[in-house]
């Protein structure tokens, strides 16, 4: 089958100097298609605490409140592994 895409000239000048373009594209897809690293390809779910770091890194104010006895807390752990708060 013969496809028509449209690609950068930098890239296709790429492609121009290799010997075998069609096999080389060829193999590049079949990969792409393995290792399903797709652009409309679903993606596994994050996990819950890669969302709560999407979450803080999109919306730093979603702390608020709570940064300043986090940053105390991460302190404490660093320096003695307990938190200061804790009752024994």
């Amino acid at each position: 089958m013969e496809i028509t895409i449209t690609l950068s000239d930098e890239i296709g000048a790429f492609l121009q100097r290799l010997p075998d373009t069609n096999a080389f594209v060829s193999e590049l897809v079949k990969e792409a298609f393995k290792t399903n690293k797709l652009p409309n390809s679903k993606m596994p779910e994050p996990s819950k605490w890669a969302k709560i770091v999407q979450r803080v890194q999109n919306d730093p104010n979603h702390l608020a409140g709570y940064s300043q006895q986090l940053k105390k807390d991460m302190q404490d752990f660093r320096e003695n592994f307990a938190f200061s708060n804790d009752h024994e």
